[in-house]
């Protein structure tokens, strides 16, 4: 397995031996982006090594976090890191299969980066099959469980590629939900956005659409991303 260093936050650090995706910086952009509002019990669907949990902890002081993932050594590795952060009463790494666990209560905010690749090709490794591709868990399985997990009032926050979007709108629209707020990522100004962070309920609110733009040239972080991750890079 390969070994990664650990990566440093200004108030947590994300320790990534035993997880088998590393902290991307698109995943600390929606863990910085990603708004929970008031949510009390929040969940994180595909955690990983728990950056998501670990940065909405920080941001939200009165959430608690539940942490799943079908992959054991994404989830020791998840509670390794909630119990070394200075959140670790509000945070739980549970090994699950989000298709037949039974969380026993309901949600007021989900989470999710789910997995990207699906019209790619297919990864060597077991783990990273399951992290990286909609072959166990597709967006159709996916919305349906935010359905029965959330409540009616609850908010769910998502990270995706531009090019899924499509799928994603048809499927809301199934299951009743609105998107709220939508930002295109872009890594520069005059670049095609890449990635999508979409807030989504049952509520219909007016739309709230933004353009986001990690680096301003090359190698030099845009003025909109060093304000996002003030609070979290050592920058």
């Amino acid at each position: 397995m390969k070994t990664r260093k650990p990566f440093r936050f200004k108030q947590f650090e994300i320790v990534q031996k035993g997880g088998c995706m590393p902290v991307t910086t698109d995943a600390c952009i929606f863990g910085a982006m990603a708004d929970i509002g008031n949510a009390k019990n929040v969940l994180d669907i595909g955690t990983g090594t728990g950056l998501l949990s670990l940065m909405l902890a920080q941001r939200f002081p009165e959430a608690n976090f539940t942490a799943i993932d079908i992959d054991e050594a994404s989830v020791n590795q998840a509670h390794i890191n909630f119990e070394n952060s200075p959140w670790k009463n509000r945070l739980q790494a549970i090994k699950a299969d989000i298709r037949d666990w039974e969380p026993g209560k309901i949600f007021d905010a989900i989470i999710c980066n789910p997995p990207f690749f699906d019209n790619q090709l297919i990864s060597e490794t077991e783990d990273k099959r399951r992290a990286r591709h909609t072959i166990t868990l597709n967006f159709e399985i996916l919305f349906e469980k935010i359905n029965s997990f959330l409540n009616e009032e609850g908010l769910c926050c998502l990270l995706t590629p531009v090019l899924h979007l499509n799928s994603i709108k048809s499927i809301t629209e199934k299951y009743n939900f609105h998107i709220q707020q939508f930002v295109n990522i872009a890594s520069f100004k005059h670049s095609k956005s890449h990635l999508i962070s979409l807030h989504i309920g049952k509520n219909k609110t007016e739309n709230k659409f933004n353009d986001f733009f990690i680096y301003e040239e090359q190698g030099t972080y845009s003025p909109e991303m060093k304000l996002l991750m003030n609070d979290f890079y050592l920058i």
